[in-house]
């Protein structure tokens, strides 16, 4: 039996100067829990303050930066100053569980569930979606330095770019849903462009806070169907992040010992970024439930995410015992901790 105490258990220092108190995350997760107008809600709060005391980051999941890209009802808003005060609270709160604050800020693209008067956009007209012009394309990366500002001042210590799970950033990158014939479609460079224009947007912004402040990119290593995003180059994305300096990325994974389908079938994803990546952190999720998952990440991840296991468990990395999870969480659904809306897919993901 593996040692309790892991390598993720010591503490880290981000390339940004931002110290956590050791390498669990709590993983960026939809429980639309916030107010009809995106406001954080009371249930958010209470959240985030009792599953933040084990973890070193939490990541508050989903916050949109323009309202034509909200996900959900139910998801954060950081489109907007009025949204500065809720989110404050919320830092606060996880502050208050003796974790840093990392708000995600994403866009939903094709995928948005858009409030009244608003149109659905995306890298291309199709699927009744209005393709994004090169001006909104600007105004889409001035959206995410926006809401990087007002995280900035609501008190968070970083923002994750939700750039996977086939939101807006993805879609500019995947071969499939990016049809355009301009600069920012096409070729691996121009399908590029999107992503490394808001992740420089923000790091500009970033860079000119007074405290230590992360940036995060969160991807999804592949898309495993004929002509769709391959992890050849996802991982040209990932060294380019890391030639920008941020702090580190997120692989989106069902199962972190999922192989790469898009390279050989058999190599582990997880495997061929720590291969490719000498220098930018790799935060790594996927079914870890105990110790053992941790001895075989130890050397390729630098940073354990977890959603199930901490809500089921938020001291599971002190104590690291696997637990029914399914029974918790749909106790805590109960007691709406979480949204009804989101149990099943948070039991059968």
């Amino acid at each position: 039996m593996s040692q309790l105490v892991s390598e993720f258990d010591q503490s880290k220092t981000l390339r940004s100067g931002l110290k956590l108190k050791n390498r669990f995350v709590l993983a960026p997760l939809d429980l639309r829990l916030a107010l009809y107008d995106g406001t954080v809600s009371q249930n958010d709060l209470t959240f985030h303050r009792s599953h933040a005391t084990a973890v070193g980051m939490d990541i508050v999941g989903s916050a949109y930066v323009q309202k034509n890209g909200r996900t959900r009802a139910g998801a954060l808003s950081v489109s907007e100053d009025i949204n500065i005060p809720g989110l404050r609270k919320l830092a606060t709160a996880i502050h208050q569980g003796g974790a840093k604050a990392i708000l995600q800020l994403s866009h939903a693209g094709i995928r948005a569930q858009v409030p009244f008067g608003q149109h659905l956009v995306g890298p291309s007209e199709r699927y009744g979606v209005e393709s994004l012009s090169k001006r909104q394309i600007i105004e889409l990366a001035q959206g995410f330095a926006e809401a990087t500002n007002r995280a900035i001042q609501a008190g968070f210590d970083g923002v994750e770019l939700q750039g996977g799970n086939r939101f807006l950033l993805q879609q500019f990158l995947s071969p499939l849903i990016n049809l355009r014939c301009d600069d920012f479609g096409g070729s691996l460079t121009n399908r590029l462009r999107v992503p490394l224009l808001v992740v420089e947007s923000v790091l500009k912004v970033a860079q000119q806070c007074s405290r230590p402040f992360a940036v995060g990119y969160r991807l999804s290593p592949e898309e495993r169907y004929a002509k769709g995003m391959q992890v050849q180059d996802t991982l040209v994305l990932a060294r380019l992040l890391e030639r920008l300096k941020v702090d580190y990325i997120s692989l989106s994974l069902h199962d972190y010992r999922q192989p790469a389908v898009t390279f050989d079938g058999t190599t582990p994803v997880v495997s061929l970024f720590a291969q490719q990546l000498t220098t930018l952190p790799c935060m790594v999720a996927g079914n870890v439930n105990n110790v053992d998952d941790l001895d075989v990440l130890s050397g390729q991840a630098d940073l354990i995410a977890m959603g199930r296991q901490l809500i089921a468990d938020p001291e599971w990395p002190r104590d690291k015992v696997s637990v029914d999870y399914s029974a918790r969480i749909q106790s805590l659904s109960a007691s709406s901790e979480i949204s009804p809306r989101v149990l099943e897919g948070l039991l059968t993901s």
